[in-house]
């Protein structure tokens, strides 16, 4: 149910040589996790071998980029999917699908990162149900509530969070 559009990071794994320049790669965990064949000038050659794991940077189902914070940026989006799953949840898919708002989590991240108070976060998650969503919008006492608590999460630092930081 992710919209093309947006970046996620997955755990990948490369499980072998694919066509002609490119490697088949493993992306995400468990019921979500899909094989694609990964153009091998995307890859460092240090991560071309079978077995070698890595985080990867995908929109949609296709590999764009690595991500260098690896295994921190997982931490990340694993504690922000868990308040976005059980408190938020606005289109109400969370037990469905637990990646659902997975494209949301690096702006909210950049967000967390540089301070911003309660209120601003439940502006932008307001701002996704009303202007992404198309709904009508959970209210803002609610939303006060998720923001203070992700702002409450002992989030590890990114040094260059990318390209987390759009919408």
């Amino acid at each position: 149910m992710v919209q093309m559009g947006f970046e996620r990071r997955l755990a990948a794994a490369v499980l072998g040589p694919g066509k002609p320049g490119f490697v088949k790669v493993a992306l995400g965990r468990g019921e979500h996790r899909f094989v694609a064949d990964v153009s091998i000038e995307l890859l460092e050659p240090s991560l071309r071998m079978p077995n070698s794991e890595f985080v990867a940077v995908v929109k949609g189902r296709e590999l764009v980029r690595t991500e260098p914070a690896g295994g921190v940026w997982l931490t990340i989006q694993d504690q922000i999917r868990a308040v976005l799953n059980s408190d938020w949840d606005p289109i109400g898919v969370a037990d469905i699908v637990d990646d659902e708002y997975d494209m949301y989590i690096g702006h909210i991240y950049s967000l967390l990162r540089t301070n911003a108070d309660d209120k601003a976060v439940a502006d932008h998650l307001l701002w996704v149900e009303l202007d992404r969503m198309g709904m009508t919008g959970t209210p803002m006492n609610e939303l006060l509530q998720v923001a203070a608590k992700l702002r409450s999460l002992p989030l590890p630092r990114l040094e260059n969070p990318g390209s987390s930081t759009s919408k």
